[in-house]
């Protein structure tokens, strides 16, 4: 049974003093590895630390002992999850004292630093997953924790066509960028990109930075939808998306 937990007067726990990383195990079982520093909050010693990982209805939760005398649990597997799935992590330090349990520090969406001993690219703020999508290459899925590019498992060598391929790249990331920014601008009317560090905030950051972008209008969904367009043509300006496929058709010829 899942204890339900106050989140009443919360400190935030830094990104940056935890790090995850995924491996595998020798029966290919994935696993994980954290490190978690919690040393300069002034929480509670007999508070307990808890890691979470969830991916869509995937979720496990792993005891860390207390912040007193941490221990880090011998079983770290990922069995509630599929082998291509990449869970978020989020991590709490709890009062257990208390009737619910009172969340005394908490961070939410942490992503792992490196998969199978290769690096992640920590900054990407694209999620890809393969799946199959019946006649469809890609979709793009944002109803979940982090935006998800899926690509058809159906087709050969589609991670190396959409990391490499420059049709794909000019053609499908564009067009990612706009429908990310319509749901965080005109349907989540989030405009604000220094307001927390959530992907929504994230990805108006990289907007903001494109050449000629400030933030976007707040009230004017005409002019939100021309200040997205606009994001979209700097995006293109600033990758040469137009010079790569023109090269790229021409590369075929």
């Amino acid at each position: 049974m899942i204890r339900k937990f106050n989140y009443t007067g919360r400190k935030k726990i830094k990104r940056a003093d935890v790090r995850i990383d995924l491996g595998r195990d020798e029966d290919g079982k994935r696993f994980f590895n954290a490190v978690l520093q919690l040393g300069d909050m002034s929480l509670p010693p007999g508070a307990h630390v808890y890691l979470e990982a969830y991916h869509r209805s995937g979720y496990q939760r792993y005891d860390f002992g207390s912040v007193g005398d941490r221990r880090t649990p011998t079983d770290r597997k990922l069995s509630s999850f599929s082998d291509s799935a990449l869970p978020l992590f989020r991590v709490k330090v709890v009062d257990n004292t208390t009737a619910h349990g009172r969340i005394l520090a908490s961070v939410d969406k942490i992503r792992a630093e490196s998969i199978e001993n290769t690096p992640a690219d920590s900054q990407s703020l694209l999620f890809v997953e393969y799946d199959d999508l019946g006649s469809k290459i890609w979709q793009l899925d944002l109803d979940g924790d982090w935006p998800l590019l899926k690509l058809n498992q159906r087709v050969d060598e589609i991670g190396l066509v959409a990391s490499s391929d420059n049709r794909f790249l000019s053609l499908v990331y564009p067009e990612v960028l706009r429908q990310i920014l319509k749901r965080i601008v005109i349907e989540d009317e989030h405009t604000d990109p220094e307001c927390d560090d959530d992907w929504p905030s994230l990805w108006l950051k990289l907007a903001c930075s494109l050449p000629g972008i400030s933030i976007p209008p707040q009230v004017s969904k005409p002019q939100q939808i021309v200040w997205i367009e606009q994001a979209v043509e700097s995006f293109c300006t600033n990758f040469n998306m137009l010079e790569k496929f023109v090269r790229s058709m021409q590369e075929i010829k």
